[in-house]
């Protein structure tokens, strides 16, 4: 009883936050209560190239290897973030978020840190297989959004969480009233073509990769997934 009356009392908070655009204190009270997420702010981070920021809210909820879903979401934030280095020639920002963000992803593929040295030395990263339909980034990490979006409602740890923007009285969107529940999964997954191949690690002595690849989804972008999911 106690628990659900704190979650009304943080919920009425954040409503009266948003109403009066005071929406930097509401995302962080969000963020550090761990009892609402606002899917709207999580998209507009993602799509406008706040990648930091939109890895941060979520760590308020999950973190990268809590499951599957947030694996996924986290690899694809980083990813965009190293797409996006390349594509502005930055190869040193690069070549950091390569080694030093990319890396945990390592026991899913194996083969990671490989192909992103040959994306960054690739004078047009367009050409690379996989990303030849990668075009105008903003554009890009849109139509990422919708893959990303499955994974967030699909998340178990962000159940009755999520937060969706609704239209509002005047035509307009305001911040959704109610707690929206998530919508059913889909009985069939999205169609992804088929994986790319992953080589086994080379090193006998080292640990056996986890049982995820790496597939081509959307507009040629990259997303984890584990073998079996679809």
């Amino acid at each position: 009883m106690a628990a659900n009356s704190n979650r009304a009392a943080i919920y009425s908070v954040l409503q009266y936050l948003d109403r009066h655009n005071l929406g930097e204190a509401a995302r962080t009270l969000e963020r550090e209560s761990g009892l609402f997420f606002c899917l709207p702010y999580f998209e507009e981070c993602f799509i406008h190239g706040a990648f930091d920021e939109a890895e941060e809210y979520l760590n308020g909820f999950t973190t990268v290897h809590d499951n599957m879903y947030s694996t996924n979401v986290v690899f694809v934030l980083r990813w965009h973030k190293f797409l996006e280095a390349v594509d502005e020639n930055n190869r040193d920002v690069a070549h950091a978020i390569l080694h030093e963000e990319l890396t945990t992803f390592l026991p899913y593929n194996p083969n990671l840190i490989e192909r992103g040295t040959e994306i960054m030395n690739l004078e047009n990263f367009r050409t690379y297989e996989g990303l030849q339909e990668y075009g105008e980034p903003v554009m890009a990490r849109t139509s990422e959004m919708m893959d990303v979006r499955i994974c967030l409602e699909a998340n178990p740890l962000l159940t009755g969480k999520i937060r969706y923007r609704i239209p509002n009285a005047n035509g307009g969107h305001a911040l959704a009233d109610l707690v929206l529940p998530p919508p059913p999964l889909p009985s069939v997954m999205p169609v992804l073509p088929p994986p790319l191949p992953v080589a086994r690690a080379a090193s006998p002595a080292g640990p056996e990769p986890l049982p995820l690849i790496v597939l081509r989804c959307g507009r040629g972008h990259f997303m984890l997934v584990p073998r079996g999911f679809i």
